[in-house]
């Protein structure tokens, strides 16, 4: 069901006192709450992850995640620990070799920030190769292609999603960039672009003899976007389609059980999550204590949750102060809010906050109220982080 077919065309394209005063406990090895550990069975897991010659500290990842995936959630999450491998946002591959002053922003790292990865969007395997080289002169450990974005603009101009329908030149391209630097260079795909070319085992063989170091798997298709569920038999199928290299496996993992199944039913090697470390940025934490020991502790409670969210504007007040980093970190605050189930009116109001006085209030209030339920030291009820919806052709 899952082989190469590739019979079908593509379809035609369419066009403060009060933050400094946030400590570090949060990031210490055992949560303040008292919940109990949770149990989850272990399943077999494969030997230690490495990119080529890169060893990663542990088999699960922060994925690429446009708007979200920036150094300060990066050195956040970091802080926590259980990371193998961080990806910055998707960055346009001509941007980047234009040394465009935003595109360089976002492959900024730090020394917390290790290993670090960047992750390349485009069409043209020149531009690739001369963007990688770039990075490369940067200090960066390994390079993500992107060939999963389903997003109209990427997809429809050839890059993305859209380099599943283009063999020839995928391979052209994905060989291109591969042997224009000596650094390990994975690539991010989905199964195909529809159910009639589930192309993802081809492109993963092809890869792996080209010299690509390790390849990550969306469970779906380019049609479904992210409706409907991830196909773990389709991920499967993948696995067993290469040899020697890693197969990461993406998708519908929102906490450790589904990570646990998506193990033991594709046999993948590794685990890439993005939208559920927006609501938990313990997870990765939780995954090695897991895999460790069969249980593990749970997330932040809401103290532990502000801290964390004082800690993050601070790592961006470092770089571009306070006045604009408070009106790039509301849209990340809004998922920390959520997370800590504070009153609606609370979110909404720090959404509006533009200096430092409006924000150090918006937190006192914050601090003062708590969350609805009033249990600041327990464990708090899931957040569900919504995806894009809606005909994907239209995103």
């Amino acid at each position: 069901m899952f082989g190469e077919r590739l019979g079908h065309e593509c379809p035609g394209y369419t066009r403060t006192a009060l933050i400094r005063s946030a400590i570090p406990d949060v990031f210490r090895n055992t949560p303040a709450s008292s919940a109990a550990r949770t149990d989850v069975e272990r399943v077999p897991f494969r030997d230690a992850l490495k990119y080529g010659q890169l060893a990663l500290n542990s088999r699960y990842l922060l994925s690429p995640l446009a708007g979200f995936t920036t150094l300060p959630f990066r050195r956040i999450v970091r802080r926590i620990g259980g990371v193998g491998l961080a990806t910055t946002d998707l960055v346009n591959s001509r941007a980047l070799t234009s040394r465009n002053e935003r595109t360089m922003e976002m492959v900024e790292t730090h020394p917390e920030d290790r290993p670090f990865a960047v992750q390349i969007f485009g069409s043209e395997p020149e531009v690739m190769a001369d963007a990688a080289q770039l990075l490369v002169e940067l200090g960066v450990d390994t390079i993500d292609i992107n060939m999963g974005c389903p997003v109209n603009r990427i997809a429809g101009a050839g890059a993305g999603a859209g380099m599943m329908c283009n063999i020839d030149g995928t391979l052209k391209l994905v060989q291109t960039v591969v042997e224009a630097v000596s650094i390990p260079i994975s690539v991010k795909m989905r199964l195909g672009w529809d159910s009639h070319n589930l192309s993802a085992p081809f492109f993963a063989r092809e890869f792996e003899q080209v010299g690509v170091a390790a390849v990550a798997i969306h469970g779906r298709t380019r049609e479904q976007g992210f409706g409907g569920t991830v196909s773990l038999p389709g991920i499967r199928a993948v696995v067993e389609a290469v040899e020697n290299i890693p197969i990461i496996g993406n998708g519908d993992i929102r906490n450790v059980a589904d990570a646990a199944r998506m193990l033991k039913e594709t046999g993948c090697h590794g685990i890439s999550i993005g939208r559920a470390a927006l609501a938990n940025p313990w997870i990765f934490r939780q995954l090695v204590e897991w895999e460790q020991t069969g249980s593990y502790a749970p997330a932040g409670t809401f103290d532990e949750r502000l801290q964390l969210m004082l800690q993050q504007y601070t790592c961006l007040e470092e770089r571009h102060g306070s006045q604009r980093a408070i009106i790039r970190f509301r849209k990340m605050a809004h998922w920390y809010l959520k997370g800590m189930r504070i009153l609606k009116r609370l979110r909404g109001d720090f959404q509006k906050v533009s200096t430092k006085e409006e924000m150090n209030a918006a937190i006192a209030e914050i601090q003062q109220s708590g969350p609805i339920d009033g249990n600041r030291t327990g464990v708090l009820t899931d957040v569900e982080i919504p995806v894009p919806s809606g005909p994907v052709d239209k995103w």
